[in-house]
């Protein structure tokens, strides 16, 4: 039996929270993937789309009933009628209980045993996912967050095993030097979020700052394309969002419901219901971030910490609740009191991560280059926000290094013969002394015509004239 696509209301995808009556949720998923009835209950899926915006595949299930949990079921591509089962697909789930036991929980976040890992081969790095950090808050176990900007920082923030890598829009002032985060703009956010997701492939989630600009718009559609290529093009696995506005929140729930049911489908267009409940674009996952939003310095007055009035304050706590409502899995809470943090994170169910915002968040975040002392030296000292400890002084030890090297180059200690390992044979540089004999005389005439045009260079440099000093610029 087919029906119009107007038959099916569905608000987000993968979330099937108003089946149509006639074709309730059991009898979905048992056409979908021959489940057996006894894992039927919550369910989520994810799935892809082709370019003309029909679903193309479904490739994550998650079940629960009982304390049950199925996360995987084989890849699925759709004819116009019914889903068919990928001939390559290895995993199957037609009720095999070997298959349940291999599943890994994203709930519980409770160790896999996977058949591979019986078989000896080494167990793959758990991926920190939403899930996951929503799943720390409930714990009470403290999230850490740390910015990154390009390979060698990703490198070392994974190593670490640091929760999750913001590829932050501070990127405008620690790496390239602007005197704000404004001028940065979504292509050089992608360049760096690119060299981030080579630095830190698995295991962190990372989360790439939308830049100024690239969202602000009544049209909410841009938000969400620029959404899409911070994901698809520099490989993030959330964006960041400043603001806890209305608007603003309607931004974000447009981001994470991914703008909504797909509505350019004509009804000749007329497939079973199954295929009809998954037509939706795909949702990204959204970071907030409320307090001091450095984006927005033009209207605050400069960074300036926020929140400091009863009045303020409430509205910091609305804001709040806003990008809770409109689908954040998080929030950021930058330079606000401590009480006002504790408070907000207290009535939120999501995670709140906090940088300066005292201890009562869900977790912390600070610079890479804050915390590490990048620019410890005595000029630039007064750039280090007062909230961030410095947990190393990596900047003294640059200088110190760098200083060291020009003393060593100058009076010639290095390289030495312990820095230059490449020698020939004797018999080879014997043979090179000798054609080095041969043409020494017009090795020499080059060499005094050469030093004789530098020299010219040099005086006409040197005769200053322009005045007060000055050469030509």
């Amino acid at each position: 039996m087919t029906k119009p696509i107007s038959h099916f209301r569905n608000s987000i995808v993968g979330w099937f929270s108003r089946p149509s009556p006639s074709y309730p949720r059991s009898i979905f998923l048992q056409k979908c993937f021959r489940l057996p009835s006894q894992h039927i209950g919550i369910t989520r899926c994810c799935c892809s789309f082709r370019q003309d915006q029909s679903l193309l595949a479904c490739t994550s299930l998650k079940l629960t009933k009982n304390q049950t949990n199925v996360s995987r079921i084989p890849d699925m591509t759709w004819s116009q009628n019914r889903p068919v089962r990928n001939a390559s697909t290895t995993n199957d789930v037609e009720g095999d209980k070997s298959s349940q036991e291999t599943v890994e929980s994203n709930v519980t976040g409770s160790s896999s045993t996977t058949t591979a890992a019986a078989e000896g081969i080494p167990k793959t790095i758990k991926k920190v996912t939403t899930l996951s950090i929503a799943s720390k808050k409930r714990r009470g176990h403290k999230i850490t967050m740390v910015t990154a900007y390009d390979y060698p920082s990703a490198v070392h923030v994974d190593r670490a095993g640091i929760d999750v890598v913001l590829v932050g829009d501070s990127c405008a002032m620690v790496e390239l030097g602007f005197e704000t985060t404004q001028p940065i703009t979504l292509d050089q956010m992608i360049h760096h979020c690119q060299a981030v997701k080579r630095g830190a492939p698995n295991r962190p989630l990372l989360v790439g700052d939308m830049p100024f600009g690239s969202y602000e718009f009544e049209d909410r559609d841009v938000a969400l394309r620029n959404a899409y290529r911070m994901v698809k093009e520099g490989g993030m696995d959330a964006v960041k969002f400043e603001g806890g506005s209305k608007a603003r929140a309607k931004i974000v729930k447009h981001v994470v419901e991914g703008g909504g049911v797909v509505s350019s489908l004509s009804n000749k267009y007329a497939f079973d219901c199954v295929i009809l409940t998954c037509l939706f674009f795909p949702p990204v996952a959204v970071l907030g971030h409320i307090g001091l939003t450095p984006q927005a310095i033009s209207v605050l007055g400069g960074f300036r910490a926020q929140g400091r009035t009863a009045i303020r304050a409430r509205e910091l706590l609305d804001d709040a609740i806003r990008l809770q409502d409109a689908g954040a899995f998080a929030i950021v809470l930058e330079c606000i009191p401590s009480n006002v943090a504790a408070a907000i994170t207290e009535v939120l169910e999501i995670p709140t991560i906090g940088i300066g915002a005292g201890g009562g968040t869900s977790g912390q975040v600070l610079v890479f280059h804050d915390l590490l002392g990048m620019l410890s030296h005595p000029h630039h000292e007064e750039f280090v926000p007062k909230f961030c400890k410095q947990y190393a002084r990596v900047g003294m030890e640059i200088n110190d290094g760098l200083a060291q090297f020009k003393k060593e180059v100058e009076d010639g200690t290095f390289p030495g013969k312990a820095y230059a390992p490449y020698v020939m044979t004797e018999a080879e540089e014997k043979i090179f002394n000798e054609l080095m004999a041969k043409d020494a005389e017009m090795l020499r005439t080059k060499h005094d015509q050469v030093a004789s045009k530098l020299k010219q260079a040099d005086e006409y440099e040197q005769l200053n004239l322009y005045g007060n000093g000055k050469t030509d610029p």
